[in-house]
Protein backbone atom coordinates (compact mmCIF):
# COMPACT_ATOMS: atom_id res chain seq x y z
CA UNK A 1 0.00 0.00 0.00
CA UNK A 2 1.93 3.38 -1.07
CA UNK A 3 1.40 6.31 1.70
CA UNK A 4 -0.38 8.46 -1.32
CA UNK A 5 -3.32 6.89 -0.69
CA UNK A 6 -3.20 7.25 2.87
CA UNK A 7 -5.14 10.43 4.08
CA UNK A 8 -2.46 13.14 5.87
CA UNK A 9 -2.60 12.23 9.08
CA UNK A 10 -4.99 15.40 10.64
CA UNK A 11 -3.58 17.08 13.76
CA UNK A 12 -7.11 18.37 16.28
CA UNK A 13 -5.79 21.05 18.80
CA UNK A 14 -8.35 22.24 21.63
CA UNK A 15 -8.93 25.44 22.25
CA UNK A 16 -9.21 25.74 26.37
CA UNK A 17 -10.96 29.08 26.90
CA UNK A 18 -14.14 27.97 24.14
CA UNK A 19 -13.92 24.88 24.37
CA UNK A 20 -13.65 24.32 20.62
CA UNK A 21 -12.29 21.78 18.64
CA UNK A 22 -10.07 22.79 15.21
CA UNK A 23 -9.20 21.24 12.40
CA UNK A 24 -5.99 22.48 10.44
CA UNK A 25 -6.74 26.01 8.89
CA UNK A 26 -6.33 25.40 5.22
CA UNK A 27 -6.63 27.53 2.33
CA UNK A 28 -9.65 27.55 0.16
CA UNK A 29 -8.39 25.28 -3.05
CA UNK A 30 -11.25 26.94 -5.62
CA UNK A 31 -12.17 30.63 -5.82
CA UNK A 32 -15.62 32.09 -4.80
CA UNK A 33 -17.21 31.90 -7.93
CA UNK A 34 -16.00 28.54 -9.21
CA UNK A 35 -18.61 26.19 -10.65
CA UNK A 36 -18.42 22.96 -9.95
CA UNK A 37 -19.11 22.05 -13.82
CA UNK A 38 -16.18 24.37 -14.69
CA UNK A 39 -13.55 23.08 -12.52
CA UNK A 40 -14.53 19.55 -13.98
CA UNK A 41 -14.76 20.79 -17.53
CA UNK A 42 -10.57 22.15 -16.80
CA UNK A 43 -9.96 18.71 -15.56
CA UNK A 44 -11.37 17.04 -18.25
CA UNK A 45 -9.73 19.07 -20.66
CA UNK A 46 -6.27 18.83 -19.52
CA UNK A 47 -5.66 14.99 -20.14
CA UNK A 48 -8.50 14.75 -23.08
CA UNK A 49 -7.35 11.08 -24.23
CA UNK A 50 -7.66 9.49 -20.79
CA UNK A 51 -10.42 6.86 -19.91
CA UNK A 52 -12.42 8.73 -17.05
CA UNK A 53 -15.55 6.34 -17.50
CA UNK A 54 -16.02 2.46 -17.57
CA UNK A 55 -19.86 0.96 -17.55
CA UNK A 56 -20.72 -2.11 -16.11
CA UNK A 57 -21.79 -4.44 -17.61
CA UNK A 58 -21.58 -3.06 -20.96
CA UNK A 59 -17.68 -2.56 -20.40
CA UNK A 60 -18.39 0.73 -22.99
CA UNK A 61 -15.40 3.25 -21.55
CA UNK A 62 -15.78 7.18 -21.85
CA UNK A 63 -12.39 9.29 -22.31
CA UNK A 64 -12.09 13.18 -20.85
CA UNK A 65 -13.13 14.53 -23.90
CA UNK A 66 -15.73 12.69 -24.85
CA UNK A 67 -17.57 13.24 -21.51
CA UNK A 68 -16.42 17.14 -21.53
CA UNK A 69 -18.24 17.73 -25.23
CA UNK A 70 -21.74 15.99 -24.13
CA UNK A 71 -22.04 17.99 -20.33
CA UNK A 72 -21.28 21.74 -22.91
CA UNK A 73 -23.64 20.31 -25.35
CA UNK A 74 -26.14 19.31 -22.52
CA UNK A 75 -25.30 22.63 -20.84
CA UNK A 76 -25.52 24.66 -24.01
CA UNK A 77 -29.22 22.83 -24.97
CA UNK A 78 -30.45 22.97 -21.49
CA UNK A 79 -30.26 27.18 -21.47
CA UNK A 80 -32.08 26.98 -24.59
CA UNK A 81 -34.84 25.97 -22.50
CA UNK A 82 -34.75 29.51 -20.60
CA UNK A 83 -34.05 28.11 -17.49
CA UNK A 84 -32.56 30.29 -15.06
CA UNK A 85 -29.82 30.20 -12.64
CA UNK A 86 -31.05 28.08 -9.71
CA UNK A 87 -33.84 26.87 -11.23
CA UNK A 88 -34.61 22.92 -10.01
CA UNK A 89 -34.28 19.57 -12.30
CA UNK A 90 -34.71 16.05 -11.13
CA UNK A 91 -33.02 13.46 -11.41
CA UNK A 92 -34.36 9.62 -10.55
CA UNK A 93 -31.78 7.61 -12.48
CA UNK A 94 -29.55 4.87 -12.24
CA UNK A 95 -25.74 5.11 -12.52
CA UNK A 96 -26.18 4.57 -16.85
CA UNK A 97 -23.55 6.35 -19.15
CA UNK A 98 -24.25 9.69 -19.26
CA UNK A 99 -25.19 10.92 -15.80
CA UNK A 100 -21.96 12.27 -15.46
CA UNK A 101 -22.22 14.43 -18.33
CA UNK A 102 -25.82 15.22 -17.40
CA UNK A 103 -24.92 16.38 -13.57
CA UNK A 104 -21.84 18.64 -15.40
CA UNK A 105 -24.00 20.21 -18.10
CA UNK A 106 -26.66 21.22 -15.13
CA UNK A 107 -23.78 22.72 -13.26
CA UNK A 108 -22.43 24.64 -15.62
CA UNK A 109 -25.79 26.44 -16.03
CA UNK A 110 -25.99 27.41 -12.55
CA UNK A 111 -28.79 25.17 -12.04
CA UNK A 112 -29.46 22.99 -8.60
CA UNK A 113 -30.08 19.52 -9.11
CA UNK A 114 -32.84 17.19 -6.71
CA UNK A 115 -31.91 13.85 -7.02
CA UNK A 116 -33.44 10.19 -5.63
CA UNK A 117 -32.26 7.02 -6.02
CA UNK A 118 -34.53 5.21 -8.98
CA UNK A 119 -35.47 2.55 -6.20
CA UNK A 120 -37.75 5.36 -4.93
CA UNK A 121 -41.64 4.36 -5.25
CA UNK A 122 -44.47 6.92 -6.34
CA UNK A 123 -45.16 8.40 -2.40
CA UNK A 124 -41.03 8.91 -2.39
CA UNK A 125 -41.17 10.84 -5.59
CA UNK A 126 -43.99 12.75 -4.83
CA UNK A 127 -43.15 13.88 -1.41
CA UNK A 128 -39.24 15.31 -2.71
CA UNK A 129 -40.59 16.58 -5.64
CA UNK A 130 -43.48 18.62 -4.10
CA UNK A 131 -40.68 20.73 -2.13
CA UNK A 132 -38.25 21.04 -4.21
CA UNK A 133 -40.54 21.53 -7.51
CA UNK A 134 -38.27 20.45 -10.61
CA UNK A 135 -38.60 22.75 -13.69
CA UNK A 136 -37.37 19.20 -15.91
CA UNK A 137 -37.15 16.35 -14.66
CA UNK A 138 -34.88 13.36 -15.63
CA UNK A 139 -35.21 9.34 -14.97
CA UNK A 140 -35.10 6.16 -16.91
CA UNK A 141 -37.84 4.21 -18.40
CA UNK A 142 -38.09 1.89 -15.90
CA UNK A 143 -39.29 4.78 -13.52
CA UNK A 144 -40.71 6.58 -16.27
CA UNK A 145 -44.55 6.04 -15.06
CA UNK A 146 -43.67 6.47 -11.56
CA UNK A 147 -41.98 9.72 -11.59
CA UNK A 148 -44.77 11.16 -14.31
CA UNK A 149 -47.53 9.92 -11.70
CA UNK A 150 -45.93 11.08 -8.94
CA UNK A 151 -45.37 14.97 -10.40
CA UNK A 152 -48.93 14.88 -11.54
CA UNK A 153 -49.94 14.24 -7.98
CA UNK A 154 -47.58 17.72 -7.35
CA UNK A 155 -49.64 19.43 -9.50
CA UNK A 156 -46.43 19.43 -11.53
CA UNK A 157 -47.79 18.89 -14.71
CA UNK A 158 -45.89 21.43 -16.40
CA UNK A 159 -42.53 19.72 -15.66
CA UNK A 160 -40.60 17.99 -18.68
CA UNK A 161 -39.57 14.44 -18.60
CA UNK A 162 -36.57 13.02 -20.14
CA UNK A 163 -35.59 9.61 -20.01
CA UNK A 164 -31.50 9.21 -19.26
CA UNK A 165 -31.77 5.50 -20.35
CA UNK A 166 -33.86 2.71 -21.68
CA UNK A 167 -35.94 5.21 -23.83
CA UNK A 168 -39.69 4.98 -24.78
CA UNK A 169 -41.56 6.40 -27.76
CA UNK A 170 -42.72 9.68 -27.89
CA UNK A 171 -40.82 10.65 -24.43
CA UNK A 172 -38.49 13.47 -24.85
CA UNK A 173 -35.05 11.82 -24.25
CA UNK A 174 -31.37 13.01 -23.03
CA UNK A 175 -29.76 12.39 -26.27
CA UNK A 176 -31.68 15.22 -27.65
CA UNK A 177 -29.98 17.83 -25.69
CA UNK A 178 -26.41 15.70 -26.19
CA UNK A 179 -26.83 16.72 -29.74
CA UNK A 180 -24.34 19.26 -31.77
CA UNK A 181 -24.97 22.70 -31.09
CA UNK A 182 -23.81 26.04 -32.14
CA UNK A 183 -21.23 27.15 -29.90
CA UNK A 184 -19.39 24.57 -28.03
CA UNK A 185 -16.03 24.85 -28.76
CA UNK A 186 -16.37 28.74 -27.40
CA UNK A 187 -18.14 27.45 -24.63
CA UNK A 188 -17.97 29.79 -21.31
CA UNK A 189 -19.85 29.38 -18.23
CA UNK A 190 -21.47 31.85 -16.58
CA UNK A 191 -20.28 32.80 -13.76
CA UNK A 192 -22.42 31.82 -10.24
CA UNK A 193 -24.96 34.37 -9.11
CA UNK A 194 -24.76 33.97 -5.62
CA UNK A 195 -21.08 32.66 -5.63
CA UNK A 196 -19.71 29.51 -3.35
CA UNK A 197 -22.92 29.45 -1.49
CA UNK A 198 -24.96 29.24 -4.92
CA UNK A 199 -26.82 25.67 -4.25
CA UNK A 200 -25.74 22.88 -6.46
CA UNK A 201 -27.14 19.79 -5.01
CA UNK A 202 -30.27 18.95 -3.34
CA UNK A 203 -29.64 15.20 -1.74
CA UNK A 204 -32.53 13.84 0.95
CA UNK A 205 -31.22 13.52 4.69
CA UNK A 206 -31.19 9.42 5.76
CA UNK A 207 -35.20 9.53 6.68
CA UNK A 208 -34.26 7.11 9.49
CA UNK A 209 -36.76 8.69 11.46
CA UNK A 210 -39.47 9.73 9.02
CA UNK A 211 -39.67 11.53 5.63
CA UNK A 212 -36.40 12.76 4.33
CA UNK A 213 -35.68 16.74 3.88
CA UNK A 214 -33.96 18.40 1.32
CA UNK A 215 -30.04 18.85 2.09
CA UNK A 216 -28.89 21.91 0.02
CA UNK A 217 -25.15 22.08 -0.71
CA UNK A 218 -23.46 24.66 -2.31
CA UNK A 219 -20.65 24.34 -5.30
CA UNK A 220 -17.76 25.63 -2.13
CA UNK A 221 -18.63 23.03 0.17
CA UNK A 222 -18.67 20.47 -2.18
CA UNK A 223 -15.78 21.47 -3.84
CA UNK A 224 -13.79 22.19 -1.07
CA UNK A 225 -14.46 18.49 0.47
CA UNK A 226 -11.47 16.20 1.18
CA UNK A 227 -9.22 14.30 -0.95
CA UNK A 228 -6.67 12.39 -1.69
CA UNK A 229 -3.36 12.05 -3.70
CA UNK A 230 -5.00 9.54 -6.66
CA UNK A 231 -3.56 9.12 -9.74
CA UNK A 232 -4.56 8.33 -13.52
CA UNK A 233 -4.16 4.78 -13.03
CA UNK A 234 -6.33 4.39 -10.07
CA UNK A 235 -9.54 2.20 -10.35
CA UNK A 236 -12.31 3.55 -8.35
CA UNK A 237 -15.55 1.91 -7.61
CA UNK A 238 -18.66 3.39 -5.78
CA UNK A 239 -22.13 2.01 -6.56
CA UNK A 240 -23.89 4.75 -5.31
CA UNK A 241 -26.43 6.96 -7.48
CA UNK A 242 -26.02 10.52 -6.83
CA UNK A 243 -29.17 10.22 -4.23
CA UNK A 244 -25.86 9.43 -2.32
CA UNK A 245 -23.59 11.82 -0.78
CA UNK A 246 -20.67 8.74 -1.50
CA UNK A 247 -22.43 8.59 -5.46
CA UNK A 248 -22.02 12.75 -5.71
CA UNK A 249 -18.05 13.03 -4.36
CA UNK A 250 -17.09 9.57 -6.63
CA UNK A 251 -18.51 11.65 -9.50
CA UNK A 252 -17.08 14.99 -8.62
CA UNK A 253 -13.79 14.02 -7.26
CA UNK A 254 -13.17 11.37 -8.91
CA UNK A 255 -12.92 13.73 -12.17
CA UNK A 256 -11.27 16.34 -10.89
CA UNK A 257 -8.78 14.40 -9.86
CA UNK A 258 -8.22 12.49 -13.38
CA UNK A 259 -8.78 8.46 -12.16
CA UNK A 260 -10.73 6.37 -13.95
CA UNK A 261 -14.69 5.52 -12.40
CA UNK A 262 -16.07 2.16 -12.82
CA UNK A 263 -19.91 2.45 -12.41
CA UNK A 264 -22.82 0.60 -12.56
CA UNK A 265 -26.48 1.29 -13.66
CA UNK A 266 -27.40 -1.98 -11.41
CA UNK A 267 -27.72 -1.64 -7.42
CA UNK A 268 -25.39 -3.06 -5.46
CA UNK A 269 -24.50 -6.93 -5.52
CA UNK A 270 -22.40 -9.39 -4.07
CA UNK A 271 -21.94 -11.03 -7.54
CA UNK A 272 -21.52 -7.47 -9.73
CA UNK A 273 -18.67 -6.53 -6.63
CA UNK A 274 -16.49 -9.31 -6.89
CA UNK A 275 -17.18 -9.27 -10.74
CA UNK A 276 -16.12 -5.29 -11.44
CA UNK A 277 -13.07 -5.91 -8.90
CA UNK A 278 -11.76 -8.97 -10.35
CA UNK A 279 -12.32 -7.72 -14.38
CA UNK A 280 -11.18 -3.86 -14.00
CA UNK A 281 -8.77 -4.70 -11.51
CA UNK A 282 -10.32 -2.13 -8.85
CA UNK A 283 -7.85 -0.68 -6.30
CA UNK A 284 -10.62 2.15 -4.56
CA UNK A 285 -13.92 1.46 -2.85
CA UNK A 286 -16.22 3.73 -1.31
CA UNK A 287 -18.68 1.98 0.37
CA UNK A 288 -21.04 2.04 3.44
CA UNK A 289 -20.37 -0.99 6.13
CA UNK A 290 -23.95 -2.82 5.20
CA UNK A 291 -22.23 -3.36 1.86
CA UNK A 292 -19.35 -4.84 3.43
CA UNK A 293 -21.48 -7.08 5.38
CA UNK A 294 -23.64 -8.49 2.49
CA UNK A 295 -20.20 -9.37 0.49
CA UNK A 296 -19.38 -11.19 3.66
CA UNK A 297 -22.45 -13.65 3.30
CA UNK A 298 -21.71 -14.88 0.06
CA UNK A 299 -19.20 -17.98 -0.50
CA UNK A 300 -18.00 -16.27 -3.40
CA UNK A 301 -15.12 -14.06 -1.13
CA UNK A 302 -13.51 -17.39 -0.09
CA UNK A 303 -12.20 -17.73 -3.68
CA UNK A 304 -12.40 -14.22 -5.26
CA UNK A 305 -9.45 -12.30 -5.91
CA UNK A 306 -9.81 -8.91 -4.04
CA UNK A 307 -5.92 -7.86 -4.06
CA UNK A 308 -6.26 -5.22 -6.13
CA UNK A 309 -7.87 -3.47 -3.82
CA UNK A 310 -5.51 -0.30 -2.11
CA UNK A 311 -8.16 1.55 -0.31
CA UNK A 312 -11.30 0.83 1.35
CA UNK A 313 -13.23 4.29 2.63
CA UNK A 314 -16.39 3.19 4.59
CA UNK A 315 -18.99 5.57 5.33
CA UNK A 316 -22.61 6.76 6.23
CA UNK A 317 -23.27 4.88 9.35
CA UNK A 318 -21.49 3.27 12.35
CA UNK A 319 -18.38 1.16 10.72
CA UNK A 320 -18.12 -2.09 13.26
CA UNK A 321 -14.05 -2.42 13.98
CA UNK A 322 -14.59 -6.04 14.15
CA UNK A 323 -16.48 -5.87 10.56
CA UNK A 324 -13.68 -4.58 8.47
CA UNK A 325 -11.70 -7.15 10.38
CA UNK A 326 -13.50 -9.98 8.77
CA UNK A 327 -13.17 -8.39 5.85
CA UNK A 328 -9.58 -7.88 5.89
CA UNK A 329 -8.88 -11.23 6.18
CA UNK A 330 -10.37 -11.47 1.73
CA UNK A 331 -8.77 -8.03 1.12
CA UNK A 332 -5.27 -8.45 2.94
CA UNK A 333 -3.35 -5.29 0.99
CA UNK A 334 -6.51 -2.80 1.76
CA UNK A 335 -6.43 0.15 3.80
CA UNK A 336 -9.23 0.86 5.69
CA UNK A 337 -10.50 4.24 6.43
CA UNK A 338 -13.74 5.35 8.26
CA UNK A 339 -15.75 8.95 7.60
CA UNK A 340 -17.58 10.13 10.12
CA UNK A 341 -19.19 12.72 7.86
CA UNK A 342 -23.09 14.35 7.27
CA UNK A 343 -24.78 15.61 4.16
CA UNK A 344 -25.80 18.88 6.03
CA UNK A 345 -22.15 19.59 6.28
CA UNK A 346 -21.32 17.81 3.00
CA UNK A 347 -17.04 17.29 3.95
CA UNK A 348 -15.65 14.43 5.61
CA UNK A 349 -15.88 15.72 9.51
CA UNK A 350 -13.18 13.38 10.34
CA UNK A 351 -11.13 10.51 8.46
CA UNK A 352 -9.29 7.88 10.31
CA UNK A 353 -7.24 4.41 9.64
CA UNK A 354 -9.94 2.12 11.58
CA UNK A 355 -8.31 0.40 14.48
CA UNK A 356 -10.00 -1.29 17.42
CA UNK A 357 -10.33 1.64 19.26
CA UNK A 358 -13.56 2.93 17.16
CA UNK A 359 -12.70 6.12 16.83
CA UNK A 360 -13.39 8.28 13.70
CA UNK A 361 -10.23 10.76 14.04
CA UNK A 362 -9.06 13.63 13.62
CA UNK A 363 -10.67 16.60 12.21
CA UNK A 364 -11.09 17.25 8.66
CA UNK A 365 -9.22 21.01 7.46
CA UNK A 366 -11.51 23.71 8.41
CA UNK A 367 -13.96 22.10 10.60
CA UNK A 368 -14.68 22.98 14.10
CA UNK A 369 -16.43 21.15 16.51
CA UNK A 370 -18.33 21.47 19.84
CA UNK A 371 -19.91 19.30 22.46
CA UNK A 372 -22.52 20.35 24.00
CA UNK A 373 -24.58 19.04 27.03
CA UNK A 374 -28.51 19.81 27.12
CA UNK A 375 -27.82 23.12 28.58
CA UNK A 376 -26.18 23.76 25.64
CA UNK A 377 -22.33 24.64 27.47
CA UNK A 378 -19.54 23.33 25.59
CA UNK A 379 -17.67 20.10 27.13
CA UNK A 380 -13.76 19.41 27.56
CA UNK A 381 -12.46 16.30 26.76
CA UNK A 382 -14.05 12.89 28.05
CA UNK A 383 -17.55 14.54 28.30
CA UNK A 384 -20.58 12.96 25.99
CA UNK A 385 -22.32 15.53 24.65
CA UNK A 386 -23.82 16.23 21.17
CA UNK A 387 -21.57 16.95 18.41
CA UNK A 388 -21.65 20.24 16.31
CA UNK A 389 -20.33 20.85 13.51
CA UNK A 390 -19.12 24.39 11.10
CA UNK A 391 -17.66 24.92 8.61
CA UNK A 392 -16.42 28.12 5.97
CA UNK A 393 -18.86 27.11 3.86
CA UNK A 394 -22.84 28.75 5.17
CA UNK A 395 -25.08 26.05 5.10
CA UNK A 396 -28.16 27.03 2.70
CA UNK A 397 -30.10 24.50 5.29
CA UNK A 398 -33.32 22.79 4.28
CA UNK A 399 -34.50 23.28 0.96
CA UNK A 400 -38.21 25.16 1.87
CA UNK A 401 -38.28 24.01 5.03
CA UNK A 402 -37.02 26.95 7.69
CA UNK A 403 -38.39 25.38 10.83
CA UNK A 404 -36.25 22.18 10.36
CA UNK A 405 -33.13 24.47 9.02
CA UNK A 406 -33.49 26.28 12.37
CA UNK A 407 -34.24 23.19 14.89
CA UNK A 408 -30.40 22.16 12.98
CA UNK A 409 -28.18 25.35 12.17
CA UNK A 410 -28.02 27.79 14.94
CA UNK A 411 -27.59 31.63 14.76
CA UNK A 412 -23.65 30.92 14.72
CA UNK A 413 -23.53 28.88 12.12
CA UNK A 414 -23.35 25.44 14.19
CA UNK A 415 -24.65 22.42 12.63
CA UNK A 416 -26.62 20.32 15.47
CA UNK A 417 -25.70 16.63 14.34
CA UNK A 418 -28.24 14.84 16.75
CA UNK A 419 -24.76 12.25 17.11
CA UNK A 420 -23.49 11.91 20.40
CA UNK A 421 -19.77 11.73 21.10
CA UNK A 422 -16.69 12.75 22.58
CA UNK A 423 -13.04 14.00 22.17
CA UNK A 424 -10.33 12.00 23.88
CA UNK A 425 -7.49 13.87 25.02
CA UNK A 426 -5.62 12.90 22.19
CA UNK A 427 -8.24 14.88 19.77
CA UNK A 428 -9.93 12.01 18.52
CA UNK A 429 -13.57 12.11 18.46
CA UNK A 430 -15.58 8.80 19.18
CA UNK A 431 -19.62 8.90 18.07
CA UNK A 432 -21.63 6.93 20.97
CA UNK A 433 -24.82 6.74 19.25
CA UNK A 434 -27.62 8.84 17.79
CA UNK A 435 -29.12 11.31 20.75
CA UNK A 436 -32.64 9.83 19.80
CA UNK A 437 -31.57 5.91 20.05
CA UNK A 438 -30.32 6.61 23.98
CA UNK A 439 -32.63 3.43 25.17
CA UNK A 440 -33.36 2.90 29.43
CA UNK A 441 -33.75 -0.32 30.96
CA UNK A 442 -34.88 -0.09 34.91
CA UNK A 443 -33.79 3.71 35.17
CA UNK A 444 -30.40 2.70 33.70
CA UNK A 445 -29.39 4.58 30.05
CA UNK A 446 -28.26 1.85 27.30
CA UNK A 447 -26.05 2.67 24.27
CA UNK A 448 -27.03 0.23 21.34
CA UNK A 449 -24.08 0.81 19.39
CA UNK A 450 -22.04 -0.43 22.49
CA UNK A 451 -23.89 -3.66 22.53
CA UNK A 452 -23.48 -4.11 18.85
CA UNK A 453 -19.74 -3.65 19.04
CA UNK A 454 -19.51 -6.56 21.26
CA UNK A 455 -22.30 -9.18 19.37
CA UNK A 456 -19.57 -7.89 16.24
CA UNK A 457 -16.80 -9.56 17.92
CA UNK A 458 -18.38 -13.07 17.46
CA UNK A 459 -16.67 -14.29 14.08
CA UNK A 460 -20.17 -15.79 12.85
CA UNK A 461 -21.99 -12.48 12.86
CA UNK A 462 -22.19 -10.27 9.66
CA UNK A 463 -24.16 -7.61 10.85
CA UNK A 464 -26.74 -6.39 14.05
CA UNK A 465 -28.83 -3.67 15.47
CA UNK A 466 -29.76 -3.22 18.92
CA UNK A 467 -33.09 -2.20 19.94
CA UNK A 468 -35.12 -1.74 22.61
CA UNK A 469 -38.58 -3.80 23.42
CA UNK A 470 -41.12 -1.80 25.17
CA UNK A 471 -41.96 -2.97 28.44
CA UNK A 472 -44.46 -1.02 31.18
CA UNK A 473 -42.15 -1.80 34.13
CA UNK A 474 -38.40 -1.87 32.90
CA UNK A 475 -39.37 1.14 29.66
CA UNK A 476 -37.10 -1.17 27.37
CA UNK A 477 -35.67 -4.68 27.16
CA UNK A 478 -32.30 -4.40 25.09
CA UNK A 479 -32.76 -7.08 22.29
CA UNK A 480 -30.64 -7.72 19.13
CA UNK A 481 -31.60 -8.41 15.56
CA UNK A 482 -28.45 -10.55 14.05
CA UNK A 483 -27.64 -11.81 10.63
CA UNK A 484 -25.25 -14.97 10.60
CA UNK A 485 -22.52 -16.07 8.06
CA UNK A 486 -24.12 -18.36 6.08
CA UNK A 487 -24.04 -22.14 7.39
CA UNK A 488 -23.62 -20.57 10.72
CA UNK A 489 -24.54 -22.45 14.22
CA UNK A 490 -24.90 -19.40 16.12
CA UNK A 491 -27.72 -19.49 18.76
CA UNK A 492 -29.66 -17.33 20.33
CA UNK A 493 -28.05 -18.70 23.94
CA UNK A 494 -24.47 -18.03 22.51
CA UNK A 495 -25.36 -14.26 21.58
CA UNK A 496 -26.81 -13.97 25.39
CA UNK A 497 -24.07 -15.88 27.09
CA UNK A 498 -21.54 -13.70 25.37
CA UNK A 499 -22.92 -10.18 26.22
CA UNK A 500 -23.46 -11.34 29.44
CA UNK A 501 -19.83 -12.03 30.14
CA UNK A 502 -18.85 -8.34 28.77
CA UNK A 503 -21.55 -6.14 29.51
CA UNK A 504 -23.10 -4.63 32.27
CA UNK A 505 -26.22 -6.31 34.06
CA UNK A 506 -28.86 -3.54 32.35
CA UNK A 507 -27.08 -4.33 29.31
CA UNK A 508 -28.08 -7.63 28.91
CA UNK A 509 -30.41 -9.38 26.41
CA UNK A 510 -34.03 -9.33 28.25
CA UNK A 511 -35.39 -8.47 25.21
CA UNK A 512 -34.13 -11.60 23.06
CA UNK A 513 -31.80 -11.88 19.72
CA UNK A 514 -33.60 -12.80 16.66
CA UNK A 515 -32.25 -14.25 13.41
CA UNK A 516 -32.72 -12.21 9.99
CA UNK A 517 -31.41 -12.83 6.75
CA UNK A 518 -31.07 -9.19 5.77
CA UNK A 519 -32.00 -5.74 7.78
CA UNK A 520 -34.48 -3.06 7.00
CA UNK A 521 -32.42 -0.43 5.42
CA UNK A 522 -33.35 3.32 4.19
CA UNK A 523 -32.61 3.48 0.19
CA UNK A 524 -28.89 5.06 1.34
CA UNK A 525 -28.34 2.10 3.06
CA UNK A 526 -28.74 2.98 6.84
CA UNK A 527 -30.41 0.28 9.05
CA UNK A 528 -34.20 1.55 9.90
CA UNK A 529 -33.97 0.63 13.87
CA UNK A 530 -37.88 1.68 13.81
CA UNK A 531 -38.24 -1.16 11.58
CA UNK A 532 -35.82 -3.63 13.34
CA UNK A 533 -38.13 -2.56 16.70
CA UNK A 534 -41.34 -3.30 15.12
CA UNK A 535 -40.21 -6.42 13.91
CA UNK A 536 -38.55 -7.60 16.86
CA UNK A 537 -41.54 -6.89 19.24
CA UNK A 538 -43.98 -8.62 17.35
CA UNK A 539 -41.88 -11.84 17.45
CA UNK A 540 -41.27 -11.25 20.91
CA UNK A 541 -45.13 -10.86 22.27
CA UNK A 542 -45.84 -14.03 20.13
CA UNK A 543 -43.12 -15.78 22.07
CA UNK A 544 -43.94 -13.99 25.36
Amino acid sequence: MTSRLRSKQAITTFNKETKIWHGERADHVFGAHDSIGSVAISSLLNDPDHITQICYPSGKEYTNQEIATLSIRIALNLQKLKLAQRDVIGLCAANSDFVAPLTFGALLCGLSISTLDPSFDKKGIAHVYSITKPKIMFCDGDNYKSVKSALEECNLCDTIIYTVSNHIDKVPSLEKLMEYTEGEKDFKAPVLEQGWNQVAMILCSSGTTGLPKGVTMSHASILNAKKFEFLPSDKFLCFSTLYWLTGLVTLVHGTIAGLTRVISNRPYSTDDFFNIVERYKVNIILSPPSQIAMTLTSDRINNCDLSSIELFMAGGSAVPYNLVKKFKQFAKNAVFLVGYGMSEVCVWISFYELDDRDSVGQLNCNVEIKIINDNGQNLAANDVGEICIRTPYPWQGYFNNPEATANTYDKDNWIHSGDLGYFDDDGNLYIIDRKKDILKYNNYHFYPTEIEKVIMELPDVVEVSVVGISDNIYTHLPAAAVVKRPDSHLSEKDVCEYVAKRMQHFEQLRGGVYFFENLPRTTSGKTLRREVTKICENIHKKTD
